[in-house]
């Protein structure tokens, strides 16, 4: 009588306690990512700003370029040589309905291995705010001998082991996935616009004269350029 007497277990107690757990584990992550978000990646690694850049004198990387356009010479540019004209040219405005909130303070590029990171340095409501896009350039002989270019909006994956979600940048110290980049897209299109001419038939701006580029590339941190078309050496006859 007493084992018929005592009060059955609960159903879904496991389950309940299970749901309770992720729960929390789930809004834990969120205010962690949040957290990351908030706080603004370090820059101080980045060559051609601070104070260590001022009083340097800037590159004219347009007609730098230019020339070796002209000339076919091959043409590499640094980190420094970079920031410093972006320093030098790009004219700092935050636009829209948030303009008296948020300011648009300065724009800086991260040379790394074989891509680039585009930063942007905003100051919301009195902190400062990153965002920033990766960019990797993929080249390939076609087999006509050309050369294809596909500039990627990505770092590549966040383990070799896992090859999706891919790493489209961050946004402050959190490395968010390809697909939240479209959030930002239309700031990047618009700085986009200040050093290239869609319309032009010929190359005008920095953009135009590097697309303009037979091949272009991110090679040890630094941006090569070469307006040399890949012509392969084809045998003479009888000499094989």
């Amino acid at each position: 009588m007493a084992d018929k007497e005592k009060t059955p277990k609960p159903k879904g107690g496991c389950i309940n306690r299970f749901a309770v757990l992720f729960l929390l584990t789930m809004m834990l992550g969120l205010a962690a990512a949040l957290f990351q978000i908030s706080q603004p990646q370090d820059l101080s690694d980045i060559e051609g700003r601070g104070p260590g850049a001022v009083g340097k004198p800037s590159r004219d990387l347009k007609a730098v370029m230019a020339n070796a356009l002209k000339g076919g010479y091959k043409l590499t540019l640094t980190e420094e040589e970079i920031n410093l004209y972006l320093r030098d040219t790009l004219k700092m405005r935050q636009a829209g309905l948030l303009e008296s909130q948020v300011t648009l303070d300065d724009v800086a590029i991260r040379l790394e291995g074989d891509h680039a990171e585009i930063i942007m340095i905003r100051t919301i409501a009195g902190q400062p705010f990153t965002v920033s896009m990766y960019v990797t350039i993929f080249q390939g002989e076609t087999p006509k001998g050309t050369i294809e270019t596909e500039v990627a909006r990505h770092g590549g994956p966040y383990h070799e082991l896992v090859k999706h979600p891919l790493v489209g940048g961050r946004f402050g110290k959190l490395p968010v996935p390809q697909g939240f980049m479209h959030l930002v897209m239309p700031a990047y299109t618009k700085l986009a616009t200040v050093y290239r001419d869609a319309e032009a038939t010929k190359p005008v701006k920095e953009l135009d004269f590097i697309e303009e580029m037979a091949r272009f590339s991110i090679i040890d941190g630094k941006l090569v350029l070469d307006p040399n078309p890949n012509v392969r050496q084809v045998p003479l006859p009888g000499t094989i």
